[in-house]
């Protein structure tokens, strides 16, 4: 960073105005990302730091503006991507849906503290864990649940689609999303044929290559036992 951006910015960094502190938000994101290459490590953590600190001050428009930048940069401080993260969801939204700087651990800790919004961006993720995606069946809202099972880049722990098989009894929404999913077991897909639409029987026949006279006896079978 030469002499006069080190004067640029401290002259910003003494007007304590909005329009001030905005200036100041871009002219260190400028540095920060555009010229991160060119900065000392001491310049580069100062410079977060400046952004962290500056984070509480600036209206939500700028804060929106940061994320919009940052949410795709896979160098990012990682300390200002949480940041971020844990704002309201229209800053939140972009670093949320994109950013890789998010661990497993992070996007937990926001599934269990945030808004259900912040909930449905990490189940729309490009890739969900299965510890990330547990946590968020845990939660248990109908609508962030559809949304992790439409998405075909989450990963569905086996005791996650056992969980949801039993629960789209009562949740219908739940049940051609699951008898669509790649990691979805014959044993899985059979329970659910005693209680899907014929459209979804006879997908389910049709996928897993199952004679219908089978599972039409265990099902004969099951309401046997259940009239008993």
């Amino acid at each position: 960073m030469t002499g006069n951006e080190g004067e640029h910015l401290f002259r910003l960094a003494r007007d304590r105005s909005a329009a001030g502190r905005r200036a100041l938000v871009a002219a260190v994101g400028d540095l920060l990302f555009e010229r991160q290459e060119e900065l000392t490590d001491r310049e580069r953590t100062l410079m977060t730091e400046i952004l962290r600190r500056l984070i509480h001050e600036v209206e939500m428009e700028v804060r929106e503006a940061l994320a919009q930048r940052l949410a795709r940069e896979p160098s990012a401080p990682h300390e200002l991507i949480v940041l971020l993260a844990n704002d309201r969801i229209e800053v939140a939204h972009p670093i949320l849906l994109h950013s890789e700087v998010l661990d497993d651990e992070d996007l937990v800790e926001i599934i269990h503290h945030r808004t259900l919004e912040h909930q449905l961006a990490i189940a729309m993720r490009r890739e969900v864990s299965e510890r990330v995606a547990d946590a968020l069946v845990e939660r248990g809202d109908v609508g962030v649940i559809k949304a992790l099972l439409e998405n075909p880049q989450a990963r569905l722990s086996e005791a996650a689609l056992a969980y949801l098989v039993e629960e789209s009894r009562r949740v219908d929404t739940y049940q051609n999303p699951l008898l669509h999913r790649p990691e979805l077991s014959p044993e899985l897909a059979r329970r659910m044929y005693g209680w899907v639409s014929t459209a979804l029987r006879r997908h389910i026949i049709e996928r897993f290559r199952i004679d219908p006279r089978t599972l039409d006896r265990h099902l004969a079978v099951t309401s046997a036992m259940l009239a008993r």
